[in-house]
């Protein structure tokens, strides 16, 4: 059930949602929609784009309830399929996951309701914050079942909970009967949550190396720092999930992180450490700060990717030409930094225009302005775009005409649009 307010100043005849299962075949079967109190509403839904009809135009001001009936054919995580990277929402024989699983209501930006087209390059969410209330129930459930899930947590019985998250982008989970849980607290007082597999501890002849340990360790480290530098962490919980598919995947109060990560573990010049900083990175630049992602990816990617590097300094300042080099240097990234998701072919030529260059400028920006300046910029940014959605004229408005003309040959060197109109600081 979703409680709509609508918060708009004109009367709206439709309540758009965006399914995200339904961007791909075979997942969703919508069997009825209802509103206010069981009423069958008139419906279309095509792609991920479900289009609610209202009997009445909903006034400014006032709410509705919509209750979307469905049902998911979750897929298998084929690790040999170019697709496996989604299997944030799909099984393996050990770990079910659900993220991007509910439907959420469309924001509306400047009058329209917006839903971005799929494409298996980058990420085309564009999300508001809501208030999750989950109820779930397992059943059958294996012995020793674990439930990875942010928010305020109440287990009601044997396979039963209770989740509650506010201000949060989505509501996403994974479950398992495998998962061994470790968990710290930060100085900030967040509890930290890990969610790994019995591999996460390599046995090796000099002993047990614990990636677990370190990915926990790097976690904490990160939420901490990344509190001071960019302001306070939304929730009390953090929880990171070794994930049973590549890469890594942000979510709000939840990350994953590819197990391939933790099985190849070899120290700090390792991809668990840069993957596990990055996508907690995003609870700041995806979770606390929306964007479009699939039109300014720059926005939440470059950012995530540039405070691994704020990390290294933090932590492991002998590494930062390591970091570099391993990073961004030896891809020789090209592209503007201000691409859409849909200017790509390939993954690998996105993610050096976005990410790569995408760091390049933020250091190169940092240069300009001084570190003290720069970073004052993010945390204000951080600041203001608290549970917004922010575009990048929102970002740059936050320099001082001084500061604009200082970035300026930097905002030429990267960006297809180095100008732009300031836009004022009011709704998203």
């Amino acid at each position: 059930m979703v409680d709509y307010i609508n918060r708009t100043t004109v009367g709206l005849s439709q309540i758009i949602f965006n399914i995200k299962a339904n961007a791909w075949p075979g997942i969703l079967s919508l069997d009825e929609v209802t509103v206010d109190g069981g009423k069958p509403a008139s419906t279309s839904l095509v792609g991920q784009r479900l289009v609610v009809n209202l009997e009445a135009a909903l006034k400014p001001g006032c709410a509705v309830k919509v209750e979307l009936w469905f049902g998911l054919r979750l897929p298998v995580i084929n690790l040999a399929s170019p697709e496996a990277y989604r299997g944030y929402l799909g099984y393996s024989p050990r770990q079910l996951n659900l993220g991007h699983w509910l439907a959420t209501v469309a924001p509306r930006l400047a009058d329209d309701w917006v839903s971005r087209e799929d494409t298996p390059i980058g990420e085309q969410d564009v999300l508001d914050e809501a208030d999750w209330d989950v109820t779930l129930t397992v059943s059958n459930a294996p012995d020793g079942l674990r439930v990875a899930a942010p928010g305020v947590v109440r287990e009601n019985g044997p396979a039963h909970w209770h989740f509650v998250l506010n201000r949060a982008r989505d509501f996403s989970l994974s479950l398992s009967d495998a998962f061994v849980m470790t968990s710290a607290r930060s100085a900030n007082g967040v509890k930290v949550e890990l969610y790994t597999f019995a591999e996460a501890r390599i046995q090796t002849e000099s002993g047990i190396l614990d990636s677990a340990a370190f990915a926990l360790d790097s976690a904490v480290k990160a939420t901490e720092t990344f509190s001071d530098l960019y302001g306070a962490y939304p929730y009390d919980r953090l929880v990171i999930v070794q994930g049973d598919f590549p890469d890594g995947m942000e979510f709000s109060g939840i990350v994953f992180v590819g197990g391939e990560y933790f099985r190849a573990f070899n120290g700090p010049t390792s991809y668990l450490m840069i993957i596990t900083v990055h996508e907690i990175s995003h609870q700041w630049w995806y979770s606390k700060v929306g964007n479009d992602q699939a039109m300014s990816p720059w926005l939440d990617e470059a950012l995530a990717t540039y405070s691994e590097y704020v990390f290294i300094e933090e932590y492991y300042p002998a590494l930062k030409d390591w970091w570099w080099d391993f990073r961004v240097n030896r891809l020789a990234p090209e592209g503007y930094v201000d691409s859409t998701v849909y200017e790509f072919s390939s993954r690998r030529a996105y993610i050096n225009a976005v990410y790569l260059r995408g760091t390049q400028m933020l250091h190169d920006l940092r240069s300009d302005l001084g570190t003290e300046a720069f970073f004052d910029w993010l945390r204000r940014y951080g600041d203001a775009g608290a549970g917004r959605l922010m575009a990048p004229e929102q970002f740059w408005s936050l320099l001082t005409p001084e500061q604009l003309a200082a970035t300026r040959a930097t905002r030429e060197r990267y960006l297809r649009q180095p100008d732009f109109t300031v836009l004022q600081m009011g709704g998203s």
